[in-house]
Parts: structure tokens; sequence; C-alpha cells
């Protein structure tokens, strides 16, 4: 009898994923289907409220981030907050999740995820006649930014919205990027020290800053050295306070037996490790210097948002950013006492933002 529930579940797996030869609107507030890109099939999970007539193309981060896992267990927890009020495309970036079709990266990887974003944004806009706003998290907003650069104005999205999305890189711009974390580190130590908390650590973390005008490699045994002790003191008096949502047992479980795909192979198939994509990828990043390239974005509605406490997108790097860009309809937006999940750590003033944006 056993036997029989395992291999009727798995066979309701596959039947419902199965592809449509022919795409139907549905106006119920949930629905998954795939959209062509050449040979590849870009899984997506429109959820929310279509009648809205906005649709929000969300950008996982990562990269290797398995989008629709991150929206069957909600973990943003929009479904009873931006999902009521919008729609919210998840799509699963090549090599990640449940990819269908010829797999195949391209010579450009990024150019590649790029133009697969293109894809699924002109469907939902011709699908759904709806209005497109684009928003990725971290490296997702790093992909929506080198969008907005590579498209222009023939980018299908009407808005767009970057969150806690670092431009700068480890190599290329690293001695900029290191400009910024030790600004922030100063920055946070003053306003620590304002509200009272840790006092004693952080007026030790100001005397070591004092001695090191500049971090950057040294010579020696020990080259990272000061990079090393910026994290030692982001570990403990910064990151505690604002960490990623853990994912519980729960979730995985949900995700597994409630995802919109067949699980099984998504899970055997590891793309990112067994190709190396990752490490491309971030060579892709160095090669392309996104910081340098901001000016392009000089007519496109863009939101910038970080949270205050955000240590991998610190604010004094977004700030940066959000005065080489040029577009007259550009906003900021930093969001106090919140990290590199800002969605989360102040939902109700994330949302408000949002909505303030997009209406």
């Amino acid at each position: 009898m056993q036997k029989f529930i395992l291999l009727a579940s798995i066979l309701a797996f596959l039947l419902c994923n199965c592809s449509k030869e022919t795409f139907e609107v549905d106006t119920a507030s949930k629905t998954f289907f795939h959209v062509k890109n050449g040979d590849y099939l870009i899984p997506v999970l429109l959820r929310g409220n279509t009648a809205s007539k906005k649709i929000i193309l969300y950008v996982q981060g990562g990269p290797a981030g398995n989008t629709l896992d991150f929206a069957t267990v909600d973990y943003p927890e929009w479904k009873n907050t931006l999902e009521k009020d919008y729609a919210i495309a998840y799509y699963e970036q090549r090599g990640t999740g449940n990819r269908q079709g010829n797999f195949d990266f391209g010579q450009n990887i990024l150019q590649t995820y790029i133009e697969d974003l293109h894809k699924v944004a002109a469907f939902l806009k011709k699908a759904y006649g709806a209005e497109i706003i684009m928003m990725g998290h971290s490296f997702g907003g790093g992909l929506t930014l080198r969008y907005m650069i590579e498209y222009g104005q023939s980018g299908i999205p009407q808005k767009y919205i970057a969150l806690n999305a670092p431009v700068t890189t480890d190599v290329s711009t690293a001695s900029l990027r290191w400009q910024f974390r030790r600004a922030f580190l100063f920055n946070t130590a003053k306003l620590e020290i304002s509200r009272n908390r840790k006092v004693e650590r952080w007026n030790e973390v100001l005397q070591w800053l004092e001695k090191t005008p500049v971090i950057e490699r040294i010579p020696g045994d020990a080259p990272f050295q000061l990079m090393q002790q910026w994290n030692e003191y982001v570990e403990e008096l910064v990151y505690p306070n604002y960490p990623e949502k853990t994912v519980q047992v729960r979730d995985y479980l949900k995700a597994f037996f409630f995802s919109p795909y067949n699980p099984i192979p998504a899970y055997l198939r590891k793309d990112f490790e067994d190709k190396g994509i990752g490490s491309l990828i971030l060579q892709e990043e160095e090669n392309y210097v996104l910081i340098n390239r901001l000016a392009k974005i000089d007519q496109q509605a863009v939101l910038l948002i970080t949270g205050r406490y955000d240590d991998i997108c610190v604010p004094e790097e977004l700030s940066y950013v959000f005065e080489k860009i040029p577009s007259p309809k550009k906003q900021l937006k930093i969001i106090d006492e919140a990290g590199h999940d800002s969605f989360l750590h102040r939902a109700s003033e994330f949302n408000q933002t949002l909505k303030a944006f997009i209406q």
C-alpha cells in the first residue's frame, strides 16, 4: 500500500509539471507555467492580485537561490502583504531549481540571465496586459541594475527596485568597496554609541579605526588581516542583531511537497557545483565593473533600498550609487534597524516604501 501511495505521489508531481502547448491566462491568484527562450524553458510562479494589473517580477539573490522554493515557503512573507495589492512573479534562474529544456549558459552567463529576464518580463506584460515592476534582491538587485543599463528605454518594466544590492567587488573595485565598509563601521559605531548599545566595545572599534585609516591588503604572511578584523567586528556587533531568517524543517517539507514542480530532479541536479557556474559569475561581475556604468541609467524610474545595518550592501555604498545615477526619477531609502533582509527586518516600512513608489 505504501509503495502504491509513493508511486501515485510521484505520478501526480509529474502530471502537474507537464507544460501546456498554449497558454491560458488564469484569473486565479496562483499560476505556474514556463516561458520559452530558445530551447530553454524558464519556470515561473505567478501569485497574488492579478486584477491589479501590476506585476512585480522578483529577481532572486544568490547566485544559485531556488526562487520557487523561496516563494513556496513564503520566505519574504509577502503572501499576506504585498501579494494582496499586486501579483508577484517568481522565476527560476538558469542552473537553479526546476530548469527545463536544453540547458546552456551561453558564452556570457550574466548576459544570458538578462535575456531570460527580458523574455519573462515581455511575456508577463503581453499575457496579462499588466505594468511590470522589476525588483531584485542582493545579486538579483545587481542583475536588475545591469538590465537597466543593457536595455535602457527599451526595457519592459516601467519601474525598477534594487534591494540591498552591492555594486562593488573584491577585486576590480576593492579599494572603493573597503572605503565604504570602513565608513560603514565608523558610522555604525557612532550611531550605536549614541543609542547606548555596547558602548565600551564600540569605542574599541573606533580606536581600531583611528589606527587603521585604510583597510587594504598588507605585506607579509597575513595580507587580509585588516579585512578579517573588520569581519570579526561586524559578525560580533552587527550581524547577530539583523540575521537572515532561519529556514525550519517544516519549510523544507513544504517546499518538497507543495512546490508547483517536481522537486526530485531539482535537487539531484547541481549545475552550479558541477560546472563551477558560481565562480564564473563572480568573474564576470569583476570584468563588467557595474559601478562604472551607472551613468547609463539616465531615464528609468528606480528605487534603491538597503538597511542601515546591512554589512553586504552598506548604506554608504548605496548612497554613492544613488549619486552616480543621473535619472531624475531615482529614489533612495535607507531603512533603520534593518540588515541585508530589509524586507523582513522592517516589513511594514519596507512595504509602505514599495507601495508609495509603485503607485
